[in-house]
């Protein structure tokens, strides 16, 4: 085990709760394994804990009498001893506009009821890992001011560390949905450039037609997960240099609808917003594409958006089976298919601000071309 990684043991959960029950069951099964379980029946009761002992991670009900979990959610955040505490909202009820205003407060993950045992200690272990994180990283904070008068180079340098831990472990949820990306590119060979050019042109197209920051980093980090579901093809058919049959072709196609089920029904924002873009991206607005044939803006945003940027990097882009297109002629292609294939305002909007794209081309370039035995077509 490595020897920097957290420990867990007696971390200290703060079980919040208006029915006696849940609160007793939940002290039960965490007091199994090893917890220390603090338990609060009212938003009052839960601010007192946190503010005066602290927690490592809070289970908190979204309806409490009184002060609500929304409410008790913020004022945790609000507070120094509550920014970095893990917070999992635990509900009766799937509503995602509810599950969004939690995330809004401030939540870091929800469960619902009645929940699975060993799903609920999974998250309560990774929580407490998050939190333990910062802990540490708080720990050595401290050490390094007081070193700063005698040690002023050394400290340069562990700065340099402290920052660069949490920056990863900001990272960490965007890094493992890039590899579960990579894992698909891998398998037919595209290059990992590919999918940093696509999530900036996504991110870019968000930020152009007004979406909100944090709907636009959605989108950038979502994006790369668009092709995830050929981890379902055949190699023979996804391997294949040739062209494929119309029935190999029907094969790949199913992609889309792998795709969407492996990341559908995530509470993670990510992967939510990842399913509708692996579901959608080959639908076409004038409603020829696949998988559902939908049409116009019954298609998602995200999945139109989607499109045009994986089109486009198709097409300017270089590999052993083709030449990239030359930029004039990908560009009037895209603008041919703005009414057929693309979103003709989304199209618009992308060749309008042409000169960024290209900055983002120019940023992530592919160091060399990498096997790709797969046609890329504008219907593909």
């Amino acid at each position: 085990m490595d020897s920097g990684a957290p420990q867990l043991n007696g971390g200290r959960i703060l079980v919040v709760d208006d029915e006696a029950t849940m609160r007793r069951l939940l002290e039960k099964l965490l007091r199994l394994e090893g917890y220390d379980v603090a338990l609060a029946s009212s938003g009052e009761q839960a601010l007192q804990e946190v503010f005066s002992r602290g927690a490592d991670t809070v289970l908190l009900d979204m309806r409490l009498p009184g002060m609500s979990g929304l409410d008790v959610c913020r004022n945790i955040r609000s507070h120094p001893r509550g920014l970095h505490t893990p917070i999992v909202f635990i509900t009766a009820v799937n509503d995602r506009e509810l599950r969004r205003k939690g995330m809004e407060a401030g939540a870091d993950d929800f469960l619902s009821k009645p929940f699975d045992e060993v799903e609920l200690l999974a998250r309560i272990r990774n929580s407490v890992r998050v939190k333990r994180y910062y802990d540490n990283l708080e720990q050595q904070k401290g050490a390094l001011a007081r070193a700063i008068d005698d040690r002023t180079t050394e400290l340069a340098a562990a700065v340099a560390e402290l920052t660069r831990m949490q920056s990863e472990l900001r990272a960490s949820h965007e890094e493992t949905i890039y590899r579960l990306s990579r894992a698909a590119e891998f398998r037919d060979d595209e290059t990992g450039q590919h999918l940093q050019r696509m999530s900036w042109y996504c991110h870019l197209i968000g930020s152009k037609i007004g979406l909100s920051p944090s709907t636009c980093e959605l989108l950038r980090i979502a994006s790369p997960m668009h092709d995830v579901g050929k981890l379902g093809i055949p190699d023979r058919i996804l391997l294949k240099p040739g062209r494929l049959t119309p029935e190999e072709f029907t094969i790949m196609k199913t992609h889309a609808e792998i795709g969407y089920r492996i990341l559908h029904g995530s509470t993670a924002a990510p992967l939510e917003m990842a399913a509708t873009i692996a579901h959608t991206h080959h639908e076409k607005w004038d409603g020829n594409g696949y998988p559902r044939g939908l049409r116009g803006e019954d298609i998602p945003l995200a999945g139109r958006i989607a499109a045009i940027a994986d089109v486009f990097d198709a097409l300017t882009s270089a590999r052993p089976y083709k030449p990239a297109w030359p930029l004039e002629a990908a560009l009037d292609l895209m603008r041919k298919n703005a009414g057929s294939h693309f979103d003709p305002h989304l199209t618009d909007v992308f060749l309008t601000h042409i000169d960024e794209v290209l900055a983002i081309r120019d940023r992530f370039v592919d160091g060399h071309p990498e096997p790709h035995p797969e046609s890329v077509a504008l219907v593909g």
